[in-house]
């Protein structure tokens, strides 16, 4: 398994992101907002700038965290995300990232929109990824219509496109309006479409989600890694921590996190993450020569 870190989780500075990649061991970066610009905004000469920069310093980009249809349905709404979508794919181009992050819609309050009738709208952007040779990789989010790994993995099988697959996210599953749990329900139900992981961890605090430590929280991290590690998973593994050390993200920021505001206070607290995710892959490892 090869590690990263969405940048915006620690810094809006790529040569601060640069720096943490490689003082935590890192394999490569994900990004979402850089210099408090989403990725899809970021100019073409800066991004064959950063390219370089990170080629340098032996990291990859592994995903692009983009907000794609993290927005309603209507048509205006929809017209603006093919254009985002656009862009992420010219992005991806010059970043050789061939997996852009996607949703399912946030949810209207008259209840969740079914598998069923999510799927047209997916047509036209598989038929996009489909001719730039890109991977749209979405997450179950409790503010879109697939809350949990269960729902996703329904709306992925009408989908029924290699061009669509999963990010598994088992800290949004402490979440889901519905709680379904981390593992083994969330990860058995998505396990075939996975393509890409991202670690966080939350505990409820006075009946309320909030985002803590890796290993520190309800996520049976454990368990789940060894699965994972047992699975033959060779993919990404990205700290999406959502935690601060000494402040606590407000709703607003959880919804869409990016941007400078959103960055405050991460860098200390994805320092603790990044060394609690190397110490728990390691007794993985040695739970798994133990066994042998």
């Amino acid at each position: 398994m090869k590690l990263a870190f969405i940048t915006d989780e620690a810094t809006q500075d790529l040569h601060e992101a640069i720096r943490f990649a490689k003082d935590y061991h890192l394999d490569g970066v994900e990004l979402r907002s850089v210099y408090d610009t989403p990725i899809d905004q970021i100019p073409a000469d800066t991004l064959t700038d950063w390219k370089r920069q990170l080629d340098e310093n032996g990291l990859r980009v592994c995903s692009l965290a983009s907000s794609f249809y993290k927005c309603g349905t209507s048509p205006e709404e929809i017209s603006e995300n093919m254009e985002k979508l656009n862009r992420l794919c010219s992005a991806s181009d010059i970043l050789d990232c061939p997996v852009i992050r996607g949703f399912a819609f946030f949810s209207p309050e008259s209840g969740l929109i079914p598998a069923a009738e999510l799927v047209p709208f997916f047509d036209e952007p598989i038929r996009l990824l489909k001719a730039r040779k890109k991977t749209l990789l979405l997450e179950a989010d409790p503010s879109v219509n697939t809350t949990s790994h269960r729902a996703l993995a329904s709306l992925l099988k009408a989908i029924d496109s290699p061009c669509a697959g999963a990010i598994f996210d088992p800290g949004n599953d402490i979440y889901d309006p519905f709680r379904e749990q981390p593992f083994p329900e969330g990860y058995m139900a998505i396990r075939p479409w996975i393509r890409h992981i991202h670690i966080k961890d939350a505990i409820y605090k006075n009946g309320e989600p909030e985002c803590v430590m890796i290993g520190t929280g309800l996520v049976p991290y454990p368990e789940l890694l060894a699965q994972i590690a047992a699975d033959g998973y060779q993919g990404w593994l990205s700290l999406e921590t959502h935690y601060r050390k000494d402040i606590v993200l407000t709703e607003e920021q959880m919804r869409l996190p990016q941007g400078a505001s959103f960055s405050v206070g991460g860098l200390a607290a994805a320092a603790e993450s990044a060394e609690a995710l190397h110490t728990l892959l390691n007794e993985v490892q040695k739970g798994r020569e133990a066994s042998l």
